[in-house]
């Protein structure tokens, strides 16, 4: 579906659209030398964007599990140590959403470590102390119930994209009586939905994963098994992409 988008793109641009054209010029954003920037980009860069958030979103629920088995591990964590893993994590967190097309709201904080449970984090590396860890996770709480909501809402807006896209293509190939082409779309279009529904119910999953956590009901050292099961879905999705994107090679 994604070649069909761009080359129907590209034919409209080369007619002389002159829209089109010019959506397709990418401008860098400020402070970063490796991105890309377009208010107007056409789908299938849009697609391209988002496809990069969801991997670096994954990446950062990855991490964050991957701290908390740390600090609930026998070693030793410092709190320097701490200090500089939630940066990172929350400046990749910032990164990944911005890709997916999400906004920061005003005057709110997105974080994978809020600033409110950063104190209790650091206090549990000093103490080890595990009613110190559940406080902690528990005020993390919302922290982590504005990641899964923003990362829903990235791929409902990604399934409406997509759906528009999918009522312009196939009215005009029913106009054309092109059943083939329209039972092949037909077929792309279901499985696109069906793997942006797989990831979106992984985002629904996950506060409730990491409140079971909070209550003390799971285990810390178990890494938050949930969050790594998303990450495996987020694979898996990709790899449906992968597997899309040849099948309307070898249809084309």
């Amino acid at each position: 579906m994604q070649d069909r988008i761009r080359d129907r793109y590209i034919a409209d641009a080369s007619a002389g659209d002159v829209a089109k054209l010019e959506s397709l010029l990418l401008a860098q954003p400020p402070g970063d030398p490796f991105g890309w920037s377009n208010d107007r980009a056409p789908l299938f860069l849009q697609t391209a964007r988002f496809r990069d958030g969801v991997r670096r979103l994954n990446s950062v629920l990855v991490g964050y599990a991957g701290v908390l088995e740390q600090m609930a591990s026998p070693a030793l964590v410092s709190p320097q140590t701490y200090d500089q893993l939630a940066t990172d994590l929350n400046g990749n967190l910032k990164t990944a959403l911005g890709a997916m097309g999400v906004a920061a709201p005003p005057n709110r904080e997105l974080a994978i470590f809020s600033t409110v449970a950063s104190g209790s984090f650091k206090a549990y590396v000093q103490n080890k102390q595990l009613a110190t860890l559940l406080k902690a996770l528990q005020e993390n709480q919302p922290a982590i119930d504005d990641v899964a909501q923003q990362g829903a809402t990235a791929v409902r807006i990604t399934a409406l994209a997509y759906r528009n896209e999918y009522d312009l293509a196939s009215q005009k190939l029913a106009q054309k009586k092109a059943i083939r082409e329209l039972a092949e779309l037909d077929d792309r279009f279901i499985k696109e939905m069906a793997g942006l529904r797989t990831l979106s119910q992984t985002y629904q999953t996950l506060p409730a994963a990491h409140r079971e956590l909070a209550a003390g009901r799971g285990d810390p050292a178990s890494g938050l098994p949930m969050i790594r099961e998303l990450y495996e879905n987020g694979r898996e999705l990709y790899r449906l992409y992968e597997q899309l994107n040849a099948d309307d090679r070898r249809t084309r």
